[in-house]
């Protein structure tokens, strides 16, 4: 596709731009967040089993939602998990945006965006917690949408009494079917719940197939659009506002979380010189070690926790000498004693961030 090309799509059908453009920042940020915030996903996570939940860019729960945060509804059809979940979605969509974008024109398809997306995802939330599903089962993704667009196209072939028509029709029945088989081989990885909305939504939406012709270069039609884009524009500020509120939350567990790993790093050093008196099992003491390796291999502890790894490989293999057992107590003190230092800075760091989270909530 040349730029000449690409800007001519854009012209003509600028709110499938526009959405999936959308699309690709929110999974391009989600991205950078993740790989910020945690060690780096790997190939396979990456380009098929996702990279984590999207909570922060406004995925779905039945938890988030009972919590009131309704907007999720709407966001999370923005919110993609893994390369293939995005590139998939772009390309179903970019067919079917196009197509009913041509029909009923960019202002009309905006509403029907945030229906099939926003009434599609409620419908699938109602049924889950009817069927007493997980609460904190995350779901996210355009196929909401996609699947009503599938629903809209389908009842409208087959209301237009025509050829074309009822071939479009029956070119969704095998979308659909299709679907389905794939969210019956892999229902832990497709939102079956959120595509039966989105398909029900959609029908609805293709009885009104005519209404929207009519509308179509009416002023009334871009009242709608515009309204529309206000709501979805209104959904993603609610969510910035609640991920602002949430974050003294995150600082906390994640404070939390490293006070518990240098604790527990602590804990072995000062552990690992009693095990070496007491002649225990080798690999006793190699897995102490290895278990606080993501805390103290790395930075200006690395080569004394190291130097410590070695001589643990050595002792599974012989005795260590005097001059080995007391460089390994020398270096398991000194690390255990900056591992203290900083301990205390951390929990004071922990507790004034506590006093300033219960104050702003007060």
């Amino acid at each position: 596709m040349t730029l000449r090309t690409l800007a001519r799509e854009i012209r003509d059908y600028p709110a499938t731009a526009c959405f999936s453009l959308i699309w690709i920042l929110v999974f391009v940020a989600l991205l950078f967040v993740r790989m910020r915030e945690q060690p780096a996903p790997g190939l396979w996570r990456f380009l098929v089993l996702g990279i984590g939940d999207g909570h922060r860019f406004g995925d779905l729960t039945l938890h988030d939602l009972g919590q009131g945060e309704i907007w999720r509804l709407i966001t999370s059809t923005f919110v993609h998990y893994s390369v293939i979940h995005i590139a998939l979605n772009l390309l179903a969509f970019y067919l079917l945006g196009t197509l009913v974008e041509s029909w009923y024109g960019a202002p009309q398809f905006i509403l029907i965006y945030g229906l099939t997306g926003g009434l599609g995802n409620l419908v699938s939330a109602l049924i889950r917690y009817a069927t007493s599903s997980g609460q904190n089962v995350h779901s996210g993704g355009g196929s909401v949408v996609i699947m009503g667009l599938i629903g809209l196209c389908a009842l409208m072939g087959w209301r237009s009494r025509t050829a074309t028509g009822s071939d479009l029709g029956w070119q969704m029945v095998k979308a659909l079917g299709l679907t389905g088989l794939l969210g019956i081989a892999f229902p832990r990885y497709i939102d079956n719940w959120g595509h039966a909305g989105g398909v029900f939504v959609g029908s609805l939406l293709g009885l009104l197939h005519r209404w929207f012709l009519r509308q179509y270069s009416r002023p009334s039609a871009w009242g709608m659009g515009i309204v529309s884009a206000l709501v979805i524009a209104g959904c993603a500020i609610a969510q910035i506002n609640a991920d602002r509120r949430e974050a003294p939350l995150r600082r906390q567990a994640t404070l939390r979380a490293e006070l518990n790993a240098r604790e527990m790093a602590y804990r072995n050093l000062r552990a690992a010189p009693t095990l070496l008196d007491q002649k225990a099992d080798p690999r006793l003491l190699a897995s102490v070690l290895d278990a606080i390796a993501g805390v103290l291999d790395g930075g200006t502890t690395r080569s004394d926790f190291r130097r410590l790894r070695e001589l643990a490989a050595v002792a599974a293999t012989r005795v260590l000498s005097e001059a080995e057992r007391a460089e390994f107590k020398q270096r398991a003190g000194a690390l255990s004693a900056q591992l203290r230092g900083e301990l205390d800075v951390r929990l004071r760091e922990f507790w004034k961030d506590r006093q300033k989270t219960d104050i702003r909530n007060r």
